[in-house]
């Protein structure tokens, strides 16, 4: 018996039963007044839409059955991401976005190029002459895959732009495709490349600038990553790729460990982290030790102080800490901040140095929204032994978002930088961009 044949045989068969019922309520003395005639009725109805309901139930799964068994093998379906699709024959859901932004640039005093580069101020330049450019180098390309395991979703994801090498403003303008993020989780296990585990997410505001606000922690490496819920929020522990910066002849013998502890409220959100590396060097200089330890501490949070008011605050401080803060790098010639240096004495000495970002993020509308950020580096390398060194460094933008439709955000943004020197010289510009970004 065919499945319509049987639902039908059903419906007969309940339909009958329940006339039955009726006619011999109907049938005995006594019971057939007003009143139980009508709620008898009321039964039948019910009983009917019942049967309706079986036979609507039996049509649709004898339909699906008949499209799963037309389908073929190759058939492309639904993911279970947003906007994503399985790869056909596999529970693997696949994402494919980014966006394409285009930035044209304005500064007044000095060209520091396609970001805001606020440590390539040429202290030694007072020219003030100003300079136009445009790019689209920001423009992004991602993929995210997602596939059901016995242990919980196991995903990943590459992520590139076009901030590599290469490339030229005469002809074509090519610019190379650079790697962002490559990396892959599953049960809080994560391993590959991505944003630092020293990092505060909850403290760094959008600019239309790619670079953004000077002091807070921003760096993208390869590490292993474990992450387990602990009270409200979550803790992860990280061992990172070393990178010794600020003098010559480094060598890494050891991972960074990092650790970061995050809550993330309705309203709210606060972020604490922890970093300990080891820095050597080969130099023939550092004749009395060739060692040293750096480590560093941050904290930072969020919160909404109204319905469309946010403010945010980082701060970032260590010793040898380096490249974790954004601009102090530091490079071999001692010019800029740098994780350590060689001293007289041939001893590698590890240089303090810290950071701090605050942000007012305003929405407007729901389609305009504006942010005030500043930040500030610091960094002690001697003055005696490297006066042209970079000491501080600092920041200020000025941003506004037009989200034109749902794909589309146009940008504009006053930004400031400075930057000062151990000998006290210092250098600034000011800067106006526009940008209008195409996501997809």
């Amino acid at each position: 018996m065919d499945h319509s044949r049987s639902s039908r045989f059903h419906a007969a068969w309940a339909l009958s039963l329940g006339l039955g019922g009726v006619l011999s309520v109907v049938a005995q003395p006594g019971l057939a007044d007003q009143a139980t005639l009508e709620e008898l009725r009321a039964q039948m109805q019910q009983m009917q839409r019942q049967i309706e309901r079986l036979e609507r139930e039996q049509r649709q799964s004898a339909q699906q059955r008949e499209v799963a068994a037309a389908a073929p093998a190759n058939v492309v379906t639904g993911g279970d991401m947003p906007g994503s699709f399985k790869l056909p024959g596999t529970e693997t859901s696949v994402q494919i976005g980014g966006y394409v932004k285009f930035d044209a640039i304005y500064d007044l005093d000095q060209d520091l190029g396609d970001t805001l580069f606020v440590d390539g101020l040429d202290a030694s330049d007072d020219s003030g002459d100003p300079s136009f450019r445009s790019h689209a180098r920001q423009s992004r390309l991602y993929i995210k895959t997602s596939t059901p395991t016995a242990l919980g979703d196991a995903t990943t994801h590459i992520e590139g732009d076009f901030f590599g090498g290469g490339g030229n403003e005469v002809f074509s303008n090519s610019r190379g495709f650079r790697l962002r993020h490559a990396y892959g989780e599953l049960a809080g296990l994560l391993a590959g490349q991505t944003w630092s585990n020293f990092m505060h997410f909850s403290a760094y505001p959008s600019t239309v600038d790619f670079d953004g606000p000077v002091g807070v922690s921003f760096i993208r490496q390869g590490q292993v990553r474990y992450t387990l819920p602990v009270g409200p929020g979550e803790l992860s522990f990280a061992a990172e790729n070393p990178e010794g910066t600020g003098y010559a002849e480094s060598r890494d013998t050891a991972p960074d460990v990092t650790a970061r502890y995050k809550w993330q409220g309705e309203a709210a959100a606060v972020e604490a982290g922890a970093l300990l590396r080891r820095l050597e060097t080969d130099d023939a200089a550092a004749s009395s030790d060739d060692a040293a330890t750096g480590y560093g501490l941050m904290l930072a949070g969020n919160v909404d102080v109204a319905d469309s008011t946010r403010l945010m605050a980082g701060v970032l401080y260590g010793d040898g800490i380096g490249r974790y803060i954004y601009t102090a790098n530091g490079s071999e010639d001692g010019d800029a901040i740098g994780a350590a240096y060689i001293d007289p004495d041939g001893r590698l000495e590890t240089i303090e140095a810290y950071g701090f970002n605050t942000a007012v993020v305003q929405e407007w509308t729901p389609v305009f929204t504006s942010s005030l950020s500043y930040g500030l580096v610091h960094g002690d390398r001697p003055e005696d032994l490297f006066p042209t060194s970079t000491r501080t460094l600092q920041s200020i933008h000025f941003s506004h978002f037009y989200q034109w439709s749902d794909p589309v955000t146009l940008g504009f943004e006053v930004s400031h930088a400075y930057k000062e020197l151990q000998n006290r010289d210092d250098a600034d510009n000011t800067r106006l961009q526009f940008s209008a970004q195409y996501n997809f």
